[in-house]
């Protein structure tokens, strides 16, 4: 071998072994790399293992503390079916205190985007460190601080309001909001801008919009008297979601806070009670005696003797149990809150009522009656009402106006109808938008042919004229599509991307037998007994009884989460089950994407490779509406990138999308749904029922939303009641007609009640106040006939309904004597007019004729 050759051989050689060691350090470095992400994901399975184990340890030691306080109670004091709401009640409360938790991760985790990015992020919460190291004030606080001040101006204007009403009257004009812009609370871009909107007196409005578009900042804006300029005579009463207790209402019973709301009839039981300890003290003048009398008149106006009598009546309309209405609000969860608020609000009657969502913690029954209380009662004819709620069936009933506010073209629109008549109009609106948009599209295409052909070949003059012309026509239709972006923009918010759930298929034969079941906790009495049904891959159940009734009990009996007490519950072994509830979308892990989220949850099976795994999960995700970005089909539509995104940066809807895509990725065979529409806006619950609709396999459903109940079900199946067991209804149009003629029963009753009495009063199935005091003013005191009480009591005066609610009972001639007689002063004869009766259609006191 020459030297060359060996050379040659030792380069090759070196060269070679260079390699191999190249080799061998990128091997190195991948193993040290997998390992550091076999590493990761182990951290990641202990934290959320040990969160799993720190959530069941918490829901343990709550279990006991429930156990421990039910078996405090005897059967003879709680009936069966308040037991089981007291547990119901407590899980809720929890998780609202884990949803407000997940909020402020979400939060934070924004603020790390923003840092990360350099920019400042909308979610940026403003800390301050108090002197000597105190806690920081965090954007939950602020929150909350802003919530108990408005609270307090409410109700500081409500009894300015009153005040100021009786000194100017009522205000009987409507209320006109010129010019105004809405800020977002969270700080960016304003939610609308140059807005303007006239509220009438008689008209009930329904505030309509996409989640997170600003429907709830508006109605506060509305009672803050931020918006509009509303005279100081005009009351206004604003029920939230999420209910901001005092020191003074944590103590009060239902009942009691809902009497406390009337305003009036509190300054008048304070003022007929200091011009009684006047009297007593000797103090009482003349011009004492003009403002007791007025006060006394004002008083049997607003029938105050029977004030706790019409509370009463109202919460159980709402739904309350005795042994609810005999709980301190402390001890009432958030739901049974906002009821007692919404109770409150009606029993008040104020000029202006603001409810945001009011529907979300009521039974269909108690929906039923509150939409005929609001749309039927004469009272509410003089009134304004502007309603913020996801259940179109409810607004179509109540509202005869549309408020819409456009997130996308940040303005306010006024529309006369209900939602169905305004939805149409949309619908036909969009329909025309896109035949223009076509036919314009068509007309810049051919002008642009004409364009290019003007020079081609030299062309002549005429070509040339053509070519101008064509350039002329193009560059208007161009600017008449950019003027029409933003309608665009506006009509296409609307829409909803489509939702596919996967099923298991249908499966032949019952997959969910009942025979003979009945339950009840061990020691109590029997919620249901003798269920007897089958249900198979086409049912369409909905569940429908009062709260406490047992539904969610049966649910867990099908789902095999409870064995019955009595019977038999046989579930198919080839059944799949799954669970979609109202916080189910609370559960996704804030920090993680959709995508992560799904791969955590679901695994690779065998012999299907990592890649192919991960494009299933996305088209997946993509079928459930979590789209990965990009332009979509439709020229001009822009795809967001969802699936990429952090959980805790994603709208509710959305994450809503991803828990439906979490549940049906598991291609259940019944699907079980327990509110699932309370989170959603009317547009994302009608996409929910068209999904739902497609949906291969047994479907069990328990929701107050009665249009997308309508849309689900073929049968119902009434939970509880007086005879304790599980009946089946045709339809759930069935049940809510029943429903319908049992509150018709109760209304002919109420008439009949009143007819019997010789005063004329307002309707019972609320609080018969008429807060128009003119006539009150006017007319000078009664004539001491006897008049029949409304309770069937005993005859009464003007003179004597002072003593009657204040001091009940004291003496019986004594009782006809004025204060001014018990002062020992004289008092001048008064001229005798007759009562004036009350119009049962304007809700007026009118004088007879």
């Amino acid at each position: 071998m020459s030297s060359f050759d060996a050379k040659k051989a030792q380069a090759e050689k070196l060269k070679a072994q260079q390699k191999e060691a190249k080799a061998r350090a990128k091997a190195k470095k991948e193993a040290e790399k997998q390992k550091r992400q076999q590493q990761r994901l182990a951290d990641i399975k202990a934290k959320s293992l040990a969160g799993q184990r720190a959530k069941d340890e918490r829901e343990k030691r709550e279990k006991q503390a429930l156990a421990a306080s039910l078996a405090s109670l005897s059967p003879e004091e709680i009936a069966e079916q308040e037991r089981r709401e007291m547990e119901a009640l407590e899980l809720m409360e929890k998780l609202r205190v884990e949803k407000e938790e997940d909020s402020e991760k979400r939060k934070a985790l924004a603020r790390k985007m923003a840092a990360d990015q350099g920019k400042d992020s909308l979610f940026q919460v403003k800390t301050k460190t108090k002197k000597g190291g105190g806690k920081k004030t965090t954007k939950l606080d602020k929150v909350n601080a802003e919530k108990a001040s408005l609270e307090a101006e409410l109700a500081e204007a409500r009894i300015t309001a009153a005040r100021a009403r009786r000194e100017m009257g009522a205000y009987k004009g409507q209320l006109e909001c010129r010019s105004f812009t809405l800020p977002n609370p969270g700080g960016g871009a304003n939610l609308i801008e140059d807005a303007s909107c006239i509220l009438v007196r008689g008209h009930r409005y329904g505030l309509i919009g996409r989640n997170g578009k600003g429907k709830s900042t508006m109605l506060r804006a509305f009672a803050s008297r931020r918006v509009g300029d509303i005279p100081k005579n005009v009351s206004v009463h604003y029920v939230s979601q999420d209910v901001q207790l005092t020191d003074k209402t944590k103590g009060m019973t239902p009942a009691q806070v809902v009497v406390e709301a009337d305003v009036e009839r509190k300054m008048l039981m304070e003022e007929v009670k200091e011009m009684e300890d006047k009297a007593e003290r000797g103090e009482y003048t003349g011009e004492d005696e003009k403002r007791h009398s007025r006060c006394v008149e004002l008083l049997e106006l607003i029938q105050a003797d029977s004030a706790e009598r019409r509370a009463e009546e109202l919460i159980v309309n709402l739904g309350f149990s005795s042994e609810l209405r005999s709980r301190n609000l402390e001890d009432l969860s958030g739901g049974w809150r906002v009821r007692t608020m919404l109770a409150a609000a009606i029993f008040a009657r104020p000029d202006v009522l603001l409810l945001d969502e009011p529907t979300n913690h009521l039974s269909i029954r108690a929906v039923l009656w509150l939409a005929r209380e609001l749309a039927t009662n004469p009272v509410w004819k003089d009134r304004i009402v502007v309603i913020v709620s996801h259940d179109r069936a409810f607004l179509d009933e109540v509202c005869s106006d549309c408020l819409h506010i456009s997130g996308a073209a940040k303005r306010l629109t006024q529309a006369r109808g209900n939602y169905s008549t305004w939805s149409k109009r949309r619908g036909e609106a969009r329909v025309l938008y896109e035949k223009e948009a076509k036919l314009r599209e068509a007309r810049l295409a051919k002008l642009s042919d004409i364009s290019d052909c003007g020079f081609r070949y030299g062309g002549s003059s005429s070509a040339i004229g053509k070519k101008k012309q064509a350039e002329k026509q193009g560059d208007k239709l161009a600017e008449e599509a950019k003027e029409k972006e933003e309608e665009a923009a506006d009509l296409m918010e609307d829409n909803e991307l489509p939702l596919v759930l996967k099923s298991g298929g249908e499966l032949s034969g019952f997959v969910v037998n009942l025979k003979d079941v009945g339950f009840g906790y061990p020691g109590q009495p029997l919620l249901f007994q003798g269920c007897e049904f089958g249900i198979t891959s086409s049912s369409r159940i909905v569940l429908l009884g009062e709260n406490g009734n047992g539904k969610t009990t049966l649910v867990k009996l099908i789902m095999g989460e409870l064995e019955p007490t009595m019977g038999q519950v046989v579930i198919s072994p080839k059944a799949r089950v799954a669970l979609v509830n109202q916080h189910h979308a609370d559960q996704i892990d804030l920090a993680k994407t959709p995508l992560e989220y799904m791969q955590e949850l679901f695994k690779a099976k065998e012999g299907v490779s990592g890649y192919d795994h991960l494009q299933g999960l996305r088209g997946h995700l993509a079928s459930c509406g979590v789209t990965s970005g990009g332009d979509s089909k439709r020229e001009g539509d822009v795809v967001l990138e969802m699936q990429s995104t952090p959980a805790g940066a994603l709208s509710g809807g959305q994450r809503s999308r991803v828990a439906m895509a979490a549940v049906s990725y598991r291609e259940p065979h019944i699907l079980v749904l327990d509110e699932p529409t309370n989170n959603l806006d009317l547009e994302s619950v009608a996409a929910l029922a068209e999904s739902v609709k497609k949906f291969k396999g047994a479907v069990i459903c328990v929701s107050h939303d009665q249009y997308f109940v309508e849309q689900i079900s073929n049968e119902a199946w009434i939970v509880g009641g007086k005879q304790k067991v599980v009946k089946r209804v045709e339809s759930f149009k069935v049940y809510k007609n029943a429903q319908m003629r049992s509150l018709d029963r109760k209304v002919d009753e109420t008439k009949d009640e009143e007819t019997a009495v010789e005063v004329p009063t307002a309707p019972l199935t609320a609080a018969s106040t008429v807060r128009d005091p003119e006539p009150a003013l006017e007319a000078p005191m009664q004539e001491k006939q006897p008049v029949k009480d409304e309770g069937g009591g005993i005859s009464i005066n003007s003179m004597t309904m002072a003593k009657k609610v204040v001091k009940k009972g004291t003496g019986k001639k004594k009782k006809s004597m004025s204060l001014m007689a018990m002062a020992g002063k004289k008092t001048k004869a008064r001229p005798k007019v007759q009562p004036k009766p009350l119009n049962m259609k304007t809700g007026r006191w009118e004088a007879l004729v």
